[in-house]
């Protein structure tokens, strides 16, 4: 499994990099804004790579940063959405206006990218909002309930997963699938409720 890669591009066309390594040469299908970034052929660049294996066909694509990558690896697991349908999202909206997008329900960005219709615009926002909501929830939780002693950790993250949407019931539910005696911190212990919810 090749997750990144660092050599001279070698060639460059509208579809793909050519990118020497070494002397090996490895072909990338490339985003937008990965495309843009690069120097040109002779010039040094760095990818984040995903591996794609299939039967009949391995293919390698690269993005600009890891954050990038993580995004398309989201994508390519909604129903419906292929390697080729998730780069072409990508790079038809920026990665900040494309998670704007999809917790707005907004599907126009989406929609811009070829070959997607209306289904699979919703498609993607219905599968990918609730795991974009959980990230953002763990990011906005405090570093000083990094620890549960003073005992507010699980007051906190009952509240955030009712702002997740979940209820009171659920909501406790979570809490009491975490296992607060190994003192998670706050990420682990929202991350584990909300798994124990079927979330993430």
């Amino acid at each position: 499994m090749i997750g990144y890669l660092r050599g001279r591009v070698k060639r460059l066309t509208p579809e793909e990099l050519l990118l020497d390594v070494n002397g090996v040469g490895y072909v990338l299908s490339l985003t937008l804004s990965a495309r843009d970034r690069l120097p040109a052929p002779g010039g040094e660049t760095e990818v984040f790579v995903h591996t794609h294996v299939r039967e009949d066909q391995l293919a390698l694509y690269g993005f600009a940063t890891p954050e990038e990558l993580e995004m398309f690896e989201l994508l390519i697991e909604v129903d419906g959405v292929g390697p080729k349908v998730g780069l072409a999202i990508l790079s038809s909206a920026n990665l900040d206006l494309l998670k704007r997008a999809i917790l707005a329900e907004d599907v126009a960005p989406i929609r811009r990218a070829p070959g997607v219709g209306p289904r699979t615009a919703q498609k993607v926002i219905i599968d990918l909002k609730p795991k974009l909501e959980a990230e953002e929830a763990l990011l906005a939780l405090p570093r000083a309930a990094a620890a549960a002693g003073d005992g507010q950790l699980p007051k906190q993250i009952e509240e955030t997963l009712r702002g997740l949407g979940f209820s009171a019931q659920e909501a406790r539910s979570g809490l009491e699938s975490v296992d607060w005696g190994a003192q998670p911190t706050a990420n682990e212990a929202l991350a584990h409720a909300l798994k124990s919810l079927g979330k993430r």
